[in-house]
């Protein structure tokens, strides 16, 4: 898949604008500043946050190109787990750099704004993804939208499933997205669900099916016509910002400009591709900083504002070096040795599990024979 300057030049801003919002949200640092400068800091708080949208388009949009791409070659239980795969180790070794880091560092800090004790029951929850549904706390920020991305992509694969053919595929996706458009996307109880979310990642499943045929862009005109038309019901930013993110990926998609074709610079690719791992780990500098900020000498906001524009930076590097030295590797090394289930080898593949699991546990358990009685 070609690189699109426009998309990595989104993922750039909306990255850069999500550790912004938290670093205005979180920690007495973030108080500080408010108290000069609380016009920025209400923008930062209450508006960058709606960066997530563009996240959501695009990640819709890439995951309709990997899908197509693969529809027919894979069942839906091998596209799933290759993709829990892809998300599970940065995330997993994120969680445990944020948590040591909150470990060591919360007796050094006041205010109850710190992420809980990681817990038996917070860790399963987490590995299966399903801490936003089971209401358990979160270990870090931004783990709510690993799981929601998850849950999207799977009723995406499902979709794809079982419609068949490219056109029944469109209109369910529309009709999906147009009801959370209309519906599920008003109801904030449903914040935890894939529905919830679905208009904004279905608007880039359409945007990058556009190119497909005349038939996909009447499909996408009429579900942003109708998108449109919710906005009058109930005025949303975050879908407003989803629509309009979906109008620029189809314009690309579509007639593939040539502003699209702009290579990035190696430092520029770097900060895009460390993106994700920016977003898992940036929590554990903002804990840092406001550790210093608490123990060191200053006191005024011109200082905290000078620390969180460090604490940006040190995000930045954070995520870039987690990438590389971390994410990367580990991803290479999960994609060498995972096995390529299949959805009728499930059952083969599951007593395979149980089977390591029971001779690994008779291999730790010591000797009978060697007890000494007592």
């Amino acid at each position: 898949m070609n690189r699109s300057f426009v998309i990595d030049v989104l993922k750039l801003l909306a990255a850069q604008l999500i550790v912004l919002h938290h670093l205005a949200c979180y920690g007495p640092m973030a108080d500080a500043v408010r108290s000069a400068w609380p016009s920025w800091v209400e923008y930062l708080t209450l508006d960058a946050r709606l960066a997530v949208q563009i996240f959501l388009v695009i990640g819709g949009y890439l995951a309709a190109q990997s899908i197509m791409g693969r529809r027919g070659q894979h069942t839906p239980f091998t596209l799933i787990q290759r993709r829990y795969w892809r998300l599970m180790p940065g995330f997993v070794l994120a969680l445990c750099w944020v948590t040591s880091l909150v470990w060591v560092l919360r007796p050094l800090i006041s205010g109850d704004w710190l992420v809980e004790a990681p817990t038996l029951h917070a860790a399963l929850a987490h590995l299966t993804l399903l801490q936003s549904v089971l209401d358990v706390p979160a270990l870090s920020l931004g783990v709510w939208y690993v799981a929601a991305d998850f849950q999207l992509y799977v009723l995406l694969v499902l979709l794809a499933h079982w419609l068949k053919s490219d056109r029944a595929l469109s209109l369910g996706v529309a009709a999906l997205c147009v009801a959370s458009m209309w519906c599920f996307n008003r109801l904030a109880s449903l914040d935890n669900w894939a529905i919830y979310f679905f208009g904004a990642y279905g608007l880039g499943v359409l945007a990058a099916w556009a190119r497909r045929s005349s038939f996909d862009q009447l499909v996408l005109g009429a579900v942003l016509l109708l998108g449109e038309e919710s906005l009058w019901f109930e005025p949303r930013i975050r879908l407003a910002l989803a629509l309009l993110t979906c109008l620029v990926l189809a314009y690309v998609s579509i007639h593939k400009p040539r502003l699209d074709r702009i290579p990035l610079g190696r430092v520029s690719t770097l900060w895009v591709d460390s993106a994700y791992a920016m977003f898992l780990t940036h929590f554990g500098m903002i804990v840092a900083f406001n550790a210093a900020w608490e123990q060191g000498p200053w006191t005024s906001p011109m200082a905290a504002l000078w620390l969180s524009g460090l604490a940006w930076l040190a995000s930045m590097a954070t995520g870039v070096a987690f990438h590389v030295w971390v994410e990367k590797p580990i991803t290479a090394w999960v994609n060498q040795t995972r096995p390529t289930w299949q959805a009728h080898s499930l059952h083969t593949a599951l007593r395979s599990v149980c089977a390591t699991v029971v001779s690994g546990l008779a291999a730790w358990a010591p000797d009978r024979s060697s007890r000494t009685k007592f």
